[in-house]
């Protein structure tokens, strides 16, 4: 059930062949730390970044951007809120 709400979270998020943008990022982290609170290992979470559908979705480099962003949010290394103010500068956005 939870591996299957990242898949159509992540999925309704994307449009196919989009380029990435900061909401749909932050949609995607929120989803991961939704799911590491409930218990669910950063191995799933990224795993389901790697499948078939994810693939067919988006370029090699999107799905590393995404994997890192989850993979710094899911440790606390970064909060959602400090990559939402670092994606919108690095996109040329200003901060909130």
């Amino acid at each position: 059930m939870r591996l299957l709400l990242l898949v159509n979270g992540l999925a309704a998020a994307f449009p196919a062949h989009a380029e990435l943008s900061c909401e749909q990022i932050v949609a995607s982290v929120q989803t991961a730390v939704t799911l590491r609170d409930q218990g669910m290992p950063l191995s799933r979470v990224l795993a389901e970044t790697e499948s078939a559908e994810m693939r067919g979705r988006f370029q090699p480099s999107e799905l590393t951007l995404l994997q890192r962003a989850i993979r710094l949010t899911y440790t606390g290394e970064i909060s959602v809120y400090e990559l939402t103010e670092s994606c919108a500068e690095s996109r040329g956005g200003k901060k909130r």
